[in-house]
């Protein structure tokens, strides 16, 4: 005589909920991992600025840099350091921030988005051996 297999109720509803979390957690992971609570500058240019005062990079100020953009010319404090005055470099500007252009950072992709998804991949794995860890 064969016995019908048959699930406990409680075991359907955790199975569920456990379904549900990593489905919810995942796609916050992949929404993170693509950007969409980016917190990098959206609006960045970058433009040619000239270096109006040059500071050693010993940590005793900051340089201040002149560049054209919208029409207007604008003065600014640069990030930087080792420059010399009168030096045309390339810089980004964004939400009044001036940082070397090939130096900013955010600007590009980089691993942060596998970085999200490994990082729920290792939670997931760590909830399930914590449950089978339970069990002994």
């Amino acid at each position: 005589m064969r016995v019908p297999f048959a699930i406990p109720a409680s075991a359907l509803k955790l199975a569920a909920v456990a379904a549900f979390s990593v489905i919810v957690a995942l796609g916050l992971a992949f929404a993170g991992a693509l950007g969409h609570w980016s917190s990098g500058p959206e609006t960045a240019t970058t433009v040619s600025a000239t270096v109006l005062a040059g500071v050693p990079c010993d940590g005793s100020g900051q340089e201040r840099v002149s560049y054209v953009t919208d029409g207007g010319k604008q003065d600014a404090f640069f990030d930087a350091c080792g420059h010399e005055s009168g030096e045309t470099v390339e810089v980004t500007v964004g939400d009044g921030v001036v940082h070397l252009a090939r130096a900013t950072t955010g600007a590009t992709l980089d691993a942060r988005p596998f970085a999200v998804v490994l990082l729920v991949f290792a939670g997931i794995a760590g909830a399930g051996f914590t449950q089978l860890k339970r069990r002994d």
